[in-house]
Parts: C-alpha cells; structure tokens; sequence
C-alpha cells in the first residue's frame, strides 16, 4: 500500500452503519465513506473489520499519496474494559495495513458529545435505538449512566418505546386497558388481520433490537392522533431519559455553566425535546441545551484534529 501524509480520519462505528470522513490537517474534508455495521457486540469480527475497512477505502479513494497521521474511531457497544480490550485487539489487527500513526478508540458517546459541544464541563443524553448518556468534567473526570444494553438498559430509547407499543397494543387487545389505536397500528405494521397473529411475528424468529424499534414511530404517529396509551408511554420514556440526566449531572457535581447536548432521533421528536429543554431548565439554570447541526462523526474528526502528533 502506497505511504499515506498528512490526513486524519475520523468514524461514528455504529450497530447499523460507518461512517467515516478524511481531512487535511486544517480541517478541510476531502473524502467520505459509508459502509454496514461495527459494533462487536451485534457483528461478527469479520463483518465489523470488513465494514470499518471499507468506509475508509471510499473515504481515502484517490488519495494515493497521503498517510493518515491520526485515525479516532466511535465505537458503538464499547462500553466495559473488556470490550474496549477486544475492539482494541479486533480493529488494531483489521487495520494494520494503514499504518496509522495513532490509533484512538472510544467510546460512540463521546464523538456525539465533542460533536456539539467545546465546553469541559458538558453531558450528552442520546436517545435512538438504544440510549445512553455520558457526562465529563473539567477535572476530567466521566460519569455515565445507562449503555448496557436493551437487556439491562436503553431506558427511554426507541427500542424502549417500541417494546411498550407491542405491550400496550396486546393490552387493549385482550381487553386490560381501554382501546388503543396501537392496535390497529401494530396489525398494519406486521400486515396481520388481528393481534391474534402477533405472537408468530414476533417470535419466529425473535425479532432483534433495531425491529422492535422501529415500532417507535407508530407511538408518535397514536400520540398525534390523542391515544392515551401512546402518550403514557412517551410519558414514561421522557422520565427515564431525564433520570439518566440527573444521575450523571448530579455525579459530576459541576459548579458552573455546562452544556447538555441532546442526540439521537427520540431527542429531535419536538414534543420529548421540548420537555427536556424545560426540566433541564428548571432543574440547572446554568445549564446551556446544545442540539448538532451535524452528524456525530465530525465529533471524531475534531477530536483527531485536536490530537493530531
């Protein structure tokens, strides 16, 4: 492989796609790639390797005379030692052939923070398939609560939402709640003519992390329409997304002005972003809510930028 100068890269990994960018050492982006998924968690090695490798060929095609000085990498589902200690030897190994200079792993959390905010006291509540949310202070010290996963965690994120409207829906079905139109929405979804045929299209097979939701939207669409089951379930979800805030804002103890940027789609739904903009206001004064205007992998080509050796 020819030698590579004067470039750095960044990458959002992500549970469904990669996305990376290249840039000069100003700045200035010159390539972009997109390829499937990199989180180990949910992807085989060979398939996260292949998909990292190929988001950087398309972002460095044509550049047959650079070397990538500083590459940083948002890995989603990098959340324990141990799983950093993996992706480390998983992706230091599929990348070798790029004879990066400096490799960086982190977490996804944090490109999505450095992405909308420059403060050092700053928090980020994400909110999309999953949620998480991570905090840092300017003694440096981090604080996260949540990203364990749909099992143990993801309180408030889509896939908790979509979990809810699956529950709900059976609930009017059978008669244990008032009716819902989640019902008839569940049954369009799934193309069945009753709830009486749900059961197989849930479990054979087990429907994954990602199709349970994207039954999120069938909740805004019941929640516009006035469904009551629809708006306790947003309810909910905006409680628990406030909890994960307050639990790392409050174990950061910061003692000024900080910034809370809100990401992930469940955040940009006008009516969750419009509640959480009002509780953090009410509950830290100082606090400034930040939402990017762009996507979170140019949080990890600033950090490459800043890094740079």
């Amino acid at each position: 492989m020819t030698p590579m100068s004067n470039y750095v890269i960044g990458i959002d990994a992500g549970g469904t796609k990669t996305e990376a960018l290249c840039a000069t050492l100003d700045g200035e982006v010159v390539g972009r790639g997109f390829s499937g998924p990199s989180n180990l968690g949910t992807t085989s090695v060979g398939a996260a390797s292949f998909s990292l490798k190929e988001a950087i060929r398309q972002a460095t095609e044509g550049l047959a005379d650079a070397r990538v000085a500083r590459m940083v990498v948002g890995l989603a589902g990098m959340d324990t030692p141990e799983e950093e200690k993996r992706a480390h030897e998983v992706f230091s190994q599929a990348l070798h052939e790029y004879g990066i200079n400096n490799l960086m792993l982190v977490n996804d959390t944090m490109i999505a923070l450095k992405n909308g905010s420059d403060a050092q006291d700053a928090v980020i509540i994400i909110s999309g398939t999953g949620s998480n949310c991570v905090g840092i202070n300017s003694a440096g010290e981090t604080k996260q609560a949540g990203g364990m996963d749909y099992l143990l965690t993801d309180q408030g994120s889509g896939y908790f939402i979509g979990r809810q409207v699956l529950r709900e829906a059976v609930k009017s079905y059978d008669g244990r709640r008032t009716h819902s139109v989640l019902e008839e929405l569940v049954a369009k979804h799934f193309s069945i003519p009753s709830l009486d045929h749900l059961k197989e299209q849930v479990y054979n097979p087990v429907l994954s992390k990602v199709e349970v939701a994207a039954l999120a939207p069938l909740c805004s669409e019941a929640f516009d329409l006035g469904d009551v089951a629809a708006q306790e379930i947003f309810t909910h979800a905006k409680q628990e997304l406030m909890l994960l805030l307050t639990t790392v804002v409050n174990g950061l103890q910061f003692s000024g002005a900080f910034d809370v940027v809100l990401g992930g789609s469940v955040t940009h739904i006008d009516h969750v972003q419009k509640y959480l903009k009002e509780q953090i206001v009410l509950k830290y004064p100082l606090a400034q809510v930040a939402i990017p205007e762009k996507p979170p992998v140019f949080g990890a080509l600033k950090m490459a930028l800043s890094t740079q050796q």
